[in-house]
């Protein structure tokens, strides 16, 4: 992986562009968020326009993980509205592909996006990798932590009070995860964490205070593994979609209860592509 330290990034600054990629996203609109240098890997907002349509027999050469902002998108015969997940992996076939009024989706693809038509040679699709459609609003969510690889101690359970998740994913054979996290207002944490996998987060609603600065909704990290992290708090609460790379969360706890404020210091880190983005965010944002 060659992707850079990215913590963070308020979308919202980010210029939406034409789509660099041909079918499947050929008329849509896109906010890179972060890419690979190597494999092409990236994740960024996809915007289609009212009365985007593909029809006839196709499929993507590389895994597309999508979650739906705003809007609602069809794929053959699913609908996706707002907050429903899904994973396709490579090779998985589609006939029909429209969003009649338009949508945001938050987009993951696994290398550079080829749209070929047919059927995918034997040996592309794997179906055991494949998350059909997920509706958050419709899921009840959990509150054990220990799915998400957390050793849920005494102090710890107490630190994660009122917290709940849906966890859309994991790989069958990579183990790594897509999860959906809320967190209640007023909730401040007193831990640092450090995880052995990648971490990547967007915060689709609310605050977040962090170290690196004060996040609102449409924030935006990708963090390497080994980096410690926190505390963190929020005032409203938040819902935050998070993935990993690398296998299953665990996570190593340490005290982090002095260095914890509501008023951080914004700090991001940045490549220097994205420096000029990089400004402290203000109530004035859109949430995309």
């Amino acid at each position: 992986m060659s992707r850079p330290h990215i913590e963070f990034i308020q979308s919202q600054a980010l210029p939406w562009v034409r789509s660099p990629y041909g079918g499947r996203f050929r008329h849509a609109e896109i906010k890179l968020l972060s890419q690979d240098q190597e494999s092409g890997a990236a994740s960024l907002l996809v915007r289609y326009p009212p009365g985007y349509a593909r029809q006839g027999a196709e499929y993507l050469t590389v895994d597309e993980e999508l979650f739906v902002l705003q809007g609602s998108l069809q794929i053959n015969d699913r609908d996706y509205s707002e907050m429903c997940y899904a994973h396709l992996p490579a090779g998985f076939p589609r006939t029909v592909q429209t969003s009649a009024a338009g949508a945001t989706v938050l987009t993951f693809l696994s290398g550079l996006p080829e749209t070929e038509t047919g059927t995918a040679p034997a040996g592309v699709y794997d179906g055991s990798r494949l998350v059909t459609h997920v509706d958050s609003l419709r899921t009840r969510p959990s509150n054990d932590l220990r799915l998400l690889g957390v050793e849920v101690t005494k102090e710890i359970e107490a630190g994660f009070v009122g917290f709940s998740f849906i966890l859309f994913r994991e790989d069958p054979h990579t183990h790594d995860q897509t999860w959906m996290l809320s967190a209640p207002p007023l909730w401040r944490g007193g831990v640092i964490e450090i995880h052995p996998v990648v971490e990547e987060m967007y915060l689709v609603a609310g605050d977040m205070a962090a170290d690196r600065g004060l996040m609102k909704a449409g924030a935006y990290f990708w963090r390497p593994p080994g980096m410690a992290h926190g505390p963190f708090g929020s005032k409203t609460g938040n819902l935050l979609f998070f993935r990993t790379q690398g296998g299953r969360l665990t996570t190593e706890f340490a005290d982090g209860s002095e260095a914890f404020t509501w008023t951080p210091e914004h700090a991001p880190v940045l490549p220097p592509e994205l420096e000029q983005y990089g400004r402290e965010p203000n109530t004035e944002y859109q949430c995309y």
